[in-house]
């Protein structure tokens, strides 16, 4: 059973907001394209990182927990 994430949220919003600058800047005239990409792949990679060290693991004597998109898993005998 997949368990919520508090942190997807913050990580739409983020990636969001990324695609929203890159689309502002690139609409300058001007506008250097390579820049705009170089910039978006830094936001959505930022957010990425941010979003998986968000991510808490919780090793209990009767399987694994997690707090995340994940599945909790039982031990197995």
């Amino acid at each position: 059973m997949p368990i919520s994430t508090p942190g997807k949220p913050a990580l739409m919003n983020s990636v969001k907001a990324a695609f929203s600058a890159a689309r502002d800047s690139g609409s300058q005239d001007g506008a250097n394209s390579d820049a705009v990409i170089a910039q978006l792949s830094t936001d959505i990679t930022e957010a990425i990182d941010a979003y998986v060290k968000s991510i808490i693991v919780q090793i209990n004597p009767g399987g694994i927990t997690a707090t995340g998109d994940v599945i909790t898993t039982p031990q197995l005998s």
